[in-house]
């Protein structure tokens, strides 16, 4: 029995895409955690004050010393340690000794750089584990984990780990009646002109409507391209197993710029189409075939691709997979 931090990248967080990905890493990761002894803590909030750090409680005492460290998933690393960053990964550092000798999960970065700046660099190769291979979810990452000095996988994101070639014949080829629609709502993300566009052809190509609401931006930019488009309101789902219930109630297809969220549909067995809107779905796309349509091509090629039987084909590199998790197990997975 080994003792086991896990840094939970959902808790505290204000986007439910990192609860999608938590789950994916606590299913696939399950031989390692369940057989284990472990505690978690948040990535996105700072756990223990400076007093806390100093008094070294045995709460403390045990994420520093534990025998492994995992940072499970999501966009975490980056270029600035003074950008937004901050917000996902509070890692300063007063709070190094918890982190260090951590183990990335499926790990991406924010920006579509390879340049971390001099104090990003100085942190993370204080913290990052150089006795194992890290998990990452794109090329670009394993080349800023390599830049580091550190050993790095190109796994992909671990919520694509399940997308089997058996799973993925069971999601339709053709057009469902009824469809789950997302915008993403932050600033950097928006774009008025597609996104209406992509809501009027939705709403006629469509009987029933839905719209997952994946971060609270989300709502109000929704609520905005509603009265542009002059669209009545969709009807919202803003849970997990509300979303999750919709998916499974059958003939739904998914289509939107929640890449989490198409990633979720797929995983219930929902033809998805994910509208890019950055590098990272561009990158699980080039990683694992993602079904993927760039937003600036909405107008050319969204009312054909709904029309269109197209199948799901999610590539998986198993091996790669099986390398990082044997590290842990002893054994191939």
């Amino acid at each position: 029995m080994k003792n086991i931090a896990i840094f939970d990248t959902a808790l505290g967080s204000s986007n439910i895409g990192d609860e999608i990905i938590f789950d994916a890493v606590k299913r696939n990761m399950k031989d390692v955690f369940d057989n284990n002894f472990s505690l978690r803590l948040a990535t996105h909030v700072n756990n223990f004050s400076m007093k806390q750090m100093l008094y070294r409680n045995s709460k403390i005492r045990y994420f520093q010393d534990a025998d492994l460290k995992f940072i499970c998933g999501t966009n975490l690393i980056a270029q600035t340690r003074f950008g937004k960053i901050n917000s996902q990964w509070q890692l300063f550092p007063s709070n190094l000794s918890i982190y260090k000798n951590c183990v990335l999960i499926g790990a991406g970065t924010t920006e579509n750089t390879e340049t971390p700046d001099f104090y990003a660099r100085t942190l993370y190769r204080k913290v990052l584990s150089k006795q194992y291979a890290h998990s990452v979810r794109d090329e670009l990452t394993k080349r800023i984990i390599e830049s580091l000095g550190f050993r790095a996988i190109n796994t992909g994101c671990p919520t694509l780990w399940e997308l089997t070639p058996e799973h993925c014949v069971r999601i339709p080829t053709g057009k469902a009646e009824n469809c789950v629609l997302s915008v993403s709502g932050y600033k950097n993300q928006t774009d008025y002109g597609c996104d209406s566009l992509m809501l009027r052809i939705i709403q006629y190509k469509y009987r029933k409507k839905w719209a997952w609401i994946q971060t609270i931006e989300d709502e109000t930019y929704l609520s905005r391209l509603e009265s542009q488009a002059g669209l009545p309101p969709i009807p919202r789902i803003y849970s997990l197993e509300a979303f999750r219930g919709i998916l499974q109630s059958g003939n739904v297809d998914y289509i939107g710029t929640r890449l989490h969220g198409g990633i979720f549909a797929l995983q219930n067995y929902c033809r998805s189409i994910i509208i890019s809107i950055d590098h990272r779905a561009d990158g699980f796309h080039e990683t694992n075939n993602l079904p993927v349509l760039e937003r600036k091509n909405i107008k050319n090629e969204l009312e054909n691709r709904i029309e269109s039987n197209f199948s799901t084909q999610i590539i998986i590199n198993s091996d790669a997979i099986s390398e990082f998790k044997s590290q842990f197990t002893g054994r191939d997975n």
